[in-house]
C-alpha cells in the first residue's frame, strides 16, 4: 500500500483528495492536516510514502514546509496547484525546493467533473511513490517547530555552476530536448550551463499545462545566459535561443523556406501528451537528421522513444540522462533500451556533452 498524507487548509479539498486516493486499492491516506505546522510532527509516526500539499496555507506555508521536510525527512511531495498564474509561480518554486511533481487541485466546482483530475492525481501519487530519497541523520520532525522563515519569492538569480564556454562554429544546426516528471529542475541544470555563445538554437518539450510553461520559461530566462522563451507559432530558431513548447500545443520544426522556425498545432495527444516529445523529435529527424542533437531526460512513460529512434537512424546524436540522476527513469530508459542513445550521462554532464557533440560532430550524408 502507498501511504499518503494530505496537507491542505481547505476541509473540502482534503476530503475530495482523500476520497479520490482511497478509491484506488493501492493507496491509503494515513493522515491529513489543515496546516504544515500540524503535519510535520506526524511525519515520523505515520511515515507517508508520498505527501500531497497545498502551497497557500495560513502559518508556515507550503514552501517553508517543503524546505523543512526535504532537509530532515525527505519525502516525495506532489503539489496540489491551482492552474493559474500565481499557482504556477508557487509550484515552480516548490519544484526548485524538492517537490517532485504537481497536479491540479481537486474541487467540487470544476467544470466537466473530477474524472480526469482524479486520474491525474492517482497516477502522479503512484509515480512519486517510486522515488526514494536518502534519509539524513538529523533531529526528527516531531521536534518543536521553530518560527517560519519568510517565504522565498523567486529562485536564485544565478546557477550554482557557471555556464560552460563555447567558441567556433559547428555543422550541427539544432538541439532538441524532451522531458517530463523531474524535468523542471533537470532543465534548469542543463540550460543554466549553456553559454550565450551557443551556436545553435534549442527547442524543448516539457510536459506541463498551459500557464505553467510561460512562467517556467520566464524563470529560466532570468537565470540563464541563453535566451529562454515560451514558443509562439512561427518563432525563429536561432543561436543562443531556447524555445519551450507551450502547454496544450505540439511543436514541430522546419529548416526550409528561409530562417528555421517552429510551428505549433493542436492535433490529438500523442502518448497521452500535448506537447509530445515524439512529435518534436520526428520533425527534427525529418528536417535536420544528422545535423541535430537530441536529448531525453527524466520522465514517466515512453514519449520520445520512437522519435529519437528515428533521429538516431537518420544520423542524429542522442544523449540520455542516466538512471542515478533521474527523478523517474522512464522516458530516458526507453531510449536507452531501444538502442537509440549514443551516450548516457548524469544530468550535470549533459550541457557539456551537448557542446562536445557540437564541436566534434562529423556530419554524414546519411538521412539528409
Amino acid at each position: 500500500m502507498i501511504r499518503v498524507m494530505v496537507i491542505d487548509d481547505s476541509a473540502l479539498v482534503r476530503r475530495i483528495a482523500s476520497d479520490i486516493l482511497t478509491e484506488d486499492p493501492e493507496i491509503t491516506v494515513v493522515a491529513t492536516a489543515a496546516q504544515a505546522e500540524f503535519a510535520l510532527p506526524k511525519l515520523d509516526k505515520e511515515k507517508p510514502d508520498v505527501i500531497t500539499m497545498d502551497m497557500e496555507m495560513p502559518g508556515m506555508g507550503g514552501l517553508e514546509a517543503i524546505r523543512r521536510i526535504m532537509a530532515t525527512r525527505p519525502t516525495p511531495i506532489v503539489v496540489l496547484s491551482a492552474y493559474a498564474q500565481k499557482g504556477a509561480e508557487l509550484t515552480l518554486q516548490a519544484l526548485d525546493l524538492g517537490a517532485v511533481d504537481f497536479a491540479q487541485k481537486p474541487s467540487a466546482s470544476l467544470s466537466g467533473g473530477l474524472t480526469a483530475i482524479a486520474q491525474e492525481l492517482v497516477e502522479k501519487v503512484k509515480n512519486a511513490s517510486r522515488i526514494v530519497f536518502p534519509q539524513p541523520s538529523v533531529a526528527p520532525l516531531s521536534a518543536p517547530v521553530a518560527p517560519a522563515a519568510p517565504p522565498m519569492t523567486r529562485a536564485p538569480a544565478r546557477p550554482p555552476r557557471p555556464p560552460l564556454e563555447y567558441s567556433g562554429d559547428t555543422e550541427c544546426e539544432l538541439v532538441a530536448i524532451g522531458t517530463s516528471t523531474g524535468g523542471p529542475v533537470a532543465l534548469k541544470t542543463v540550460l543554466t550551463m549553456l553559454p550565450a555563445s551557443l551556436p545553435v538554437g534549442v527547442v524543448v518539450v516539457q510536459h506541463m499545462p498551459p500557464v505553467f510553461t510561460k512562467a517556467f520559461a520566464d524563470r529560466l530566462n532570468d537565470c540563464c545566459e541563453v535566451e529562454v522563451k515560451e514558443a509562439e507559432n512561427g518563432d525563429a530558431i536561432r543561436p543562443g535561443r531556447v524555445l519551450i513548447a507551450p502547454g496544450a500545443w505540439h511543436i514541430t520544426v522546419t529548416k526550409f523556406g528561409g530562417e528555421p522556425r517552429v510551428s505549433l498545432n493542436q492535433s490529438p495527444n500523442v502518448n497521452g501528451h500535448r506537447p509530445s516529445v515524439d512529435v518534436l523529435m520526428h520533425s527534427v529527424a525529418v528536417e535536420y537528421g544528422s545535423r541535430a542533437v537530441g536529448v531525453i531526460m527524466t520522465g514517466m512513460g515512453r514519449d520520445g522513444a520512437d522519435g529519437l529512434k528515428e533521429l538516431h537512424r537518420r544520423g542524429g546524436h542522442v544523449i540520455a540522462q542516466d538512471r542515478e540522476t533521474s527523478v523517474i527513469y522512464g522516458m530516458n530508459r526507453e531510449v536507452v533500451q531501444n538502442g537509440s542513445a549514443d551516450e548516457v550521462v548524469a544530468v550535470e554532464e549533459i550541457a557539456g556533452r551537448i557542446l562536445e557533440a557540437l564541436r566534434n560532430r562529423v556530419v554524414s550524408r546519411k538521412g539528409i
